[in-house]
């Protein structure tokens, strides 16, 4: 439980909330955790959303494919991040997206009503929940918006550039290491596999780059 918690404070919907109060929450929220195990589905494009997953243990992807079968990877999810909070809070139908395990997982679910509605305790907690829930879909509207500005690029190149400077201003160093396999970050970028091997080779030939599997270096321009 101890190592449960200590995950727990690291997740944006209960930030400054102490450990005392958050097992109070958590009892009044009635939190309820499942295992799941790679290639597992936590979301299903077309379910209907109503709960909140928060991430134990483990990583997701969430994922959106269209209807020719082309799969467009939005976001990868590791310890501590959420999934599902901005579909439930808009109300949303049916979910658009399919949330996928890459490892083994443990996910902690909340029903989102339990969240932003008052239960028959009244208990004080709530408030700040809310503030909690409002900074995360913050957050996810900005690095959208960065993603945005990624796929808004025109050439390959581009696009692997601008996806490369979001890591170095995340990092503050210009090594870094991706958890993008080939495949993955091609889904990403939304571009060819190929395409992107062949930009990478050049990049790296022109000394704009170096990297070994999923680690990188970008070199200062000169």
């Amino acid at each position: 439980m101890n190592n449960k918690i200590e995950i727990l404070k690291q997740a944006a919907i209960f930030q400054n909330v102490s450990e005392k109060n958050m097992l109070y929450m958590l009892d009044c929220l009635k939190a309820y955790e499942q295992i799941y195990t790679k290639n597992d589905i936590l979301l299903l494009t077309g379910d209907k959303v109503s709960s909140v997953g928060i991430i134990l243990s483990g990583s997701a992807q969430i994922v959106k494919e269209d209807i020719m079968g082309n799969r467009n990877i939005v976001s990868e999810i590791g310890t501590s991040d959420m999934f599902g909070e901005a579909f439930a809070c808009a109300n949303v139908a049916k979910s658009p997206v399919t949330v996928i395990t890459t490892t083994g997982c443990a996910v902690m679910y909340i029903q989102f009503n339990k969240i932003v509605t008052t239960c028959s305790s009244s208990c004080s907690f709530h408030t700040k929940l809310i503030e909690n829930m409002l900074s995360l879909i913050a957050q996810k509207n900005i690095f959208l918006n960065s993603k945005i500005d990624i796929l808004s690029q025109r050439s390959t190149r581009e696009k692997l550039m601008a996806y490369l400077s979001m890591q170095i201003q995340r990092t503050g160093k210009n090594r870094f290491k991706i958890s993008f396999s080939r495949d993955e970050l091609a889904d990403f970028l939304c571009v060819n596999r190929s395409a992107l091997s062949r930009e990478l080779s050049k990049m790296k030939q022109e000394n704009i780059l170096d990297y070994d599997r999923n680690e990188f270096v970008v070199y200062p321009a000169e």
